[in-house]
């Protein structure tokens, strides 16, 4: 099993390889959005950011070498992302994707996944959210905006070296590890291939951003790992919903403040801001640490230090998996110290900034 994993990894190394290798051909096509004028953007120079195509071919070329079991699972799974990643690919190449656009392609690749699989979210765990999965009907529509919200989760947090593959790669780690915990080991192939390819990507990405996820990766990872969580709960009833919804906390979280942000400021819901969660890190490491001439060491930093933060939920996953009530409760425990930490933070950012000035004034 591991020479799978050994496959899918070199693949994408390959793939990467060769998109870094022809940049000269392609940059102009390839790097929009990632030349410092982007609101989101925390980068200074050209950069591909199509390293999705890197994802896809390891993906595809490791699942061809699994048991017949995973390798359906598998394929079917790669076959419903295609309608999201073409989305993806379109927006990271310059063809003017709208977000919109992007998400509504999410629904559709969800769609395909219930079609193919006949499985969806019917149980949340929660009597009081009972609503959302109130008959097949409901449940569907539930389950299609819960995938394509958080596909949409996990290209918002793509904004540092390393920190949408890493938090990808926890979150794979997570789900092996619940269908280790059950014996699933169909789902736990799945997770390893998956794994393997984002690794793959993932060194020519951190620390110093040689090449970028991009859309189509982030949105076909968030569309995958919604995927294998919703089989893995469909397959295996022991396992709470929320425990899962934990192991996506921090996209989802990161996400769900960003929208009331924008709502509470009176911005645009889809209009790009610099105020996520790891991008105050950064500036507070460039303010208090390094300087604002040391970009390009506070982006991995920041990302090293907001990794640990996202595997806390994911590993407490592994630990109350079993139980509704335990899931559930440190769902809103997390939630409750993301607020407190984000509001600290733009507390002492504020204060830094207040200080700033009066240096310079």
């Amino acid at each position: 099993m591991f020479n799978v994993f050994l496959y899918s990894f070199l693949t994408a190394v390959l793939v990467a390889s060769v998109i870094l290798f022809t940049k000269p051909l392609h940059i102009q096509q390839t790097a929009k959005g990632h030349a410092a004028g982007a609101p989101q953007g925390s980068h200074s120079l050209p950069t591909p950011r199509i390293g999705g195509l890197s994802l896809v071919f390891g993906y595809f070329v490791g699942m061809s070498f699994l048991s017949s079991d995973a390798f359906n699972v598998a394929f079917l799974l790669g076959v419903s992302t295609i309608p999201v990643f073409i989305g993806g690919l379109g927006e990271d190449t310059g063809f003017e994707v709208s977000p919109l656009r992007r998400l509504l392609l999410a629904f559709i690749s969800a769609a395909l996944a219930i079609m193919m699989f006949g499985a969806w979210i019917d149980d949340t765990g929660i009597n009081a959210l009972g609503f959302l999965t109130y008959g097949p009907v409901i449940s569907i529509i539930f389950t299609i905006i819960l995938s394509g919200g958080i596909s949409h989760a996990v290209n918002l947090i793509d904004g540092l070296n390393g920190l949408a593959m890493g938090v990808t790669m926890l979150i794979t780690a997570g789900l092996g590890g619940l269908a280790f915990a059950v014996g699933d080991h169909t789902i736990l192939s799945v997770c390893g291939v998956v794994l393997a390819s984002v690794a793959g990507l993932f060194v020519f990405n951190f620390p110093f951003g040689k090449i970028f996820l991009g859309d189509a990766g982030a949105y076909s990872m968030g569309h995958l790992l919604t995927w294998i969580g919703v089989l893995l709960i469909t397959r295996n009833p022991g396992i709470a919903p929320f425990a899962v919804m934990l192991l996506f906390f921090w996209p989802v979280m990161d996400m769900l403040f960003a929208i009331v942000r924008r709502v509470v400021t009176g911005r645009r819901v889809d209009q790009p801001d610099c105020l996520h969660f790891h991008q105050l890190v950064m500036r507070a490491i460039e303010l208090v640490v390094l300087g604002r001439k040391n970009k390009k060491i506070a982006n991995p930093l920041a990302t090293l230090i907001v990794l640990p933060m996202a595997s806390v939920p994911i590993i407490t996953a592994q630990f109350v998996y079993a139980s509704d009530r335990m899931s559930v409760v440190s769902f809103l425990v997390f939630m409750a110290l993301f607020v407190l930490t984000y509001l600290a933070g733009m507390s002492l950012a504020l204060r830094f900034a207040k200080i700033g000035q009066r240096r310079n004034a």
